[in-house]
């Protein structure tokens, strides 16, 4: 009689067979709990990693960790995980720390976010109230009709990547024929430049013009108002924080507590909260920022 039993690929001829491939199998079975623990393990510190949060550097960085060091400090209690604000040196650094990837949490212009949502796989998550829009002005009593009739002519603008700056450019698809932006120290600035002779035309923003004193009006007039709306900054996140860390982003930013951990933010801004965003209505920003070397692919 044949005393050999088939199991699987093994043939048992013994009981010392029977417990070896018992042996082995445990032996197996061990490993394969202990990679799926270390799988497990491996998830929850990805989960819980830090979350690198930055901004434009438009003030200096002792005004950038108190401005918006509360608000972070305030998310890293709520999530019970670190949000890191990452003050950029300037805007070159900036620039190429976003270029690389290296922001989870950005609180910018409309155009960057657009960028990001395209490039980067971003969510727009919240952002402050209104809308944006630029107006191109100039000196009274200036022969200058139309703004396509700035082309290759001097512009003062904040220089790029101003939002209002590339929203004039934008004007232009001509390369040859765009404006020359003269940069200048904000946007009163702006028209101090035309005022002085130093261009022809001034861009700002609609609701700057708007609130402008009479006695400033006096000595300008309006070319052009863009007839286009932007939605203004706000906050977009990448990808490498779970969705469901990005929901929670998103609800704790729309609260009365953040709205307080804000307050300096809110102030800068002139708003009072911060509302819901949306990737569809910053996605075609993207192409603002064509005119920007390593944004423009």
């Amino acid at each position: 009689m044949n005393d050999t039993i088939g199991l699987g690929n093994y043939d048992i001829t013994s009981r010392a067979d029977l417990w070896g491939i018992v042996l082995k199998t445990f032996k197996y079975t061990n490993v394969l709990i202990l990679l799926l623990a270390l799988l497990a393990v491996s998830s929850l510190g990805f989960a819980k990693r830090t979350i690198l949060f930055s901004t434009p550097p438009t003030q200096s960085y002792e005004v950038t960790m108190k401005r918006y060091g509360p608000l972070a400090d305030f998310l890293t209690k709520k999530l019970g995980r670190k949000v890191k604000l990452v003050p950029a040196a300037n805007f070159i650094d900036y620039s190429q720390a976003m270029l690389e990837n290296r922001y989870d949490l950005i609180f910018d212009g409309p155009h960057f976010i657009g960028w990001r949502i395209i490039k980067q796989n971003h969510y727009a998550i919240a952002k402050l109230p209104g809308k944006l829009n630029f107006a191109i002005i100039v000196k009274k009593g200036s022969s200058i009709s139309h703004y396509k009739k700035l082309a290759g002519k001097r512009v003062c603008g904040v220089g790029s990547p101003n939002l209002m700056t590339l929203g004039m450019l934008d004007l232009f698809p001509n390369p040859a024929s765009v404006p020359v932006v003269v940069p200048s120290r904000g946007f009163k600035g702006a028209l101090k430049c035309v005022k002085a002779g130093n261009a022809v035309a001034a861009v700002v923003p609609a609701k700057f013009w708007k609130k402008r004193p009479p006695k400033v009006k006096a000595s300008f007039k309006v070319l052009f108002i863009s007839p286009i709306l932007w939605p203004p900054r706000g906050f977009s996140i990448g990808d490498r924080v779970d969705s469901q860390t990005q929901q929670r982003i998103h609800d704790l930013l729309l609260s009365p507590e953040a709205t307080k951990a804000a307050k300096n933010i809110l102030k800068r801004y002139k708003s009072n909260r911060f509302v819901g965003a949306n990737n569809k209505e910053y996605r075609s920003l993207n192409k603002l920022l064509r005119p920007i070397w390593g944004f423009h692919n």
